[in-house]
């Protein structure tokens, strides 16, 4: 029965796996065509068969053989940078990089067809190819990403801790009946709940929400941990080894490590809540639990602090950027405090008047009257419920099109538009600072509005994704859902038209289209699940 249930519970989530293949693919494809480090601008003189394979070698004689070729890369150019500097990390880079890859298409393939996968056999393969795929990401990341020890040793320990704990809580939900691990858990059997069936369709709809987002998560923080922003050097001078990040051995050190270290932290907690969600041992009692919603706060969190220190390069940038994370904490935490508190006792309130109210009639009054009173609190419980339900239909809808907002916005806020300057400049300009964005100095004012409307627009994606994920958030805030949204869409129509245009007649044109989705939406008395007897509409992803 077994091998049954858990051809079930794949095929179940098929879809969402399917996504996080295709991702997978996605990214570790470019990382294999844009390698980390860069590729040779220019050929590189002198070097040896074992690293720089651009030496002139003695001839040959004539009665021997020709020399093999280097085993290597020459530095010729568009070869990887690190094959010279960093030979092994490339190396192991490289061939982590393609098994993930590979694993990837198998996924797929076996996902595709219920035939291939739907034996012992095929669903062998397919959770070692998952398994796979997981852990040769782990490697490439740690590989590509990382250019010294300390950072090698912090990623690798942050991999096995996730391991560590997800190994420790299946063995022991394995090793324990379920009556038993509730007994120790302390907690009551799910059966015994009245509202199991409620709570229980809530917990299935948050693991879809969290591993929607936990995949676009994992693919954004892979391309920025293997292309930081400021780019790489391309020489080997001054102290400075071609390949390594340019902010790294520059005046923005700092930022740096504290990007750095941010977006591998919410790398690896991407990747702990996918395997604690693809575990069926794990799925009910971690949904209950605080394991995922710790998980889920370190990831954003890094997310915020991986943007704030690698899209600024001035003190006033990182101010707002990091004014914009303490509204929003402290926003989340007001509302959790009313959601907790203040609606319990309202509830509570509520029902007791009812309750009076329907006693009172009851006295009062004959059967007839009891029945009219119970059907007018009746139906405006429907029509409470009402709003309730048109919100719970669209959640996935708003969580999937936020979480693509703050993919777009994450990436152009690391790598903004223009590009940065390179380690040197040609024509003898001492005032830029290699790193920094060149728009800011060629372009000053567009690329202020550029960067507050893209920061605005991913600081408000990232509060839709949380009153999303929270059902109290999402019955309480719907007002701030709403006003973030607004924010989110006009915010990346004002970044799209600061960012994309470089003269008045283009910014007139994109700034002339970009009311024109705001206008050409019907008011809401015009929409048909407005109207009375009409069927909500539902969006389902």
């Amino acid at each position: 029965m077994e091998p049954t249930e858990d051809i079930e519970f794949l095929w179940k989530w098929r879809k969402y796996l399917l996504l996080l293949a295709t991702l997978v693919a996605s990214v570790t494809y470019g990382a294999g065509l844009n390698p980390p480090g860069g590729v040779w601008s220019q050929d590189q003189e002198g070097g040896t068969s074992n690293g720089r394979g651009g030496a002139v070698q003695p001839p040959t004689p004539p009665l021997l053989p020709p020399a093999p070729a280097p085993a290597v890369y020459p530095n010729r150019v568009g070869d990887p940078v690190l094959v010279s500097t960093y030979m092994r990390r490339y190396t192991a880079f490289f061939y982590c990089n393609a098994t993930a890859f590979v694993a990837s298409l198998v996924t797929i393939m076996f996902l595709l067809d219920r035939r291939i996968s739907g034996n012992r056999v095929g669903l062998t393969v397919l959770r070692s190819a998952m398994l796979l795929d997981l852990l040769a990401l782990m490697a490439a990341f740690a590989a590509g990403s990382c250019r010294d020890v300390v950072a090698s040793i912090y990623v690798s320990a942050l991999f096995a801790v996730v391991f560590v704990y997800v190994a420790l809580h299946v063995g022991v939900a394995s090793a324990s009946s379920g009556s038993s691990l509730l007994l120790l858990l302390g907690r009551k059997a799910p059966d015994s709940c009245p509202w199991d069936a409620e709570e229980n369709k809530y917990i299935r709809e948050r693991r879809k929400f969290l591993f929607l987002l936990a995949t676009f998560a994992t693919s954004l923080t892979y391309a920025a941990g293997l292309a930081p922003p400021g780019g790489f050097w391309t020489k080997t001078v001054a102290g400075h080894r071609a390949g390594a990040p340019l902010l790294h051995d520059g005046r923005y050190k700092i930022r740096y490590h504290a990007f750095f270290y941010a977006n591998a932290t919410s790398f690896v907690a991407s990747l702990a809540i996918i395997m604690l969600l693809m575990s069926r041992t794990l799925r009910d009692r971690l949904a209950r639990s605080y394991a995922l919603l710790v998980c889920v706060l370190v990831e954003l969190l890094g997310l915020m602090a991986a943007y704030a220190a690698g899209s600024c390069r001035w003190p006033t940038t990182t101010v707002y950027v990091f004014s914009l994370v303490g509204a929003v904490l402290l926003y989340i935490v007001l509302q959790m405090a009313i959601a907790v508190f203040a609606m319990d006792k309202f509830k509570k309130w509520r029902e007791a008047i009812c309750n009076i109210v329907t006693t009172c009639a009851g006295k009062s009054g004959s059967g007839p009257k009891q029945e009219i009173v119970k059907q007018k609190r009746d139906k405006k419980t429907d029509l409470d419920n009402g709003p309730e339900d048109k919100v719970e239909a669209s959640r996935s809808l708003v969580l999937l099109l936020a979480t693509l907002a703050a993919t777009v916005t994450y990436q152009a806020g690391l790598s903004p538009p223009g590009g940065v300057w390179p380690e040197d400049d040609d024509q003898g300009r001492t005032h830029h600072i290699p790193g920094n964005p060149v728009l800011h100095d060629m372009h000053s004012k567009r690329y202020k509005a550029f960067y507050h409307c893209n920061t605005a627009a991913f600081v408000a994606s990232v509060v839709v994704i949380i009153i999303v994920q929270s059902k109290q958030l999402s019955a309480v805030g719907r007002a701030a859902l709403k006003t973030a949204m607004i924010l989110d869409l006009f915010s990346l129509m004002g970044a799209y038209v600061a960012g994309s245009c470089r003269d008045k007649v283009t910014t007139i044109y994109v700034a002339a289209l970009s009311p024109s989705p705001s206008l050409s939406t019907p008011s809401p008395r015009s929409w048909p699940s407005q109207r009375r007897g009409a069927r909500p509409c539902r969006f389902n992803v």
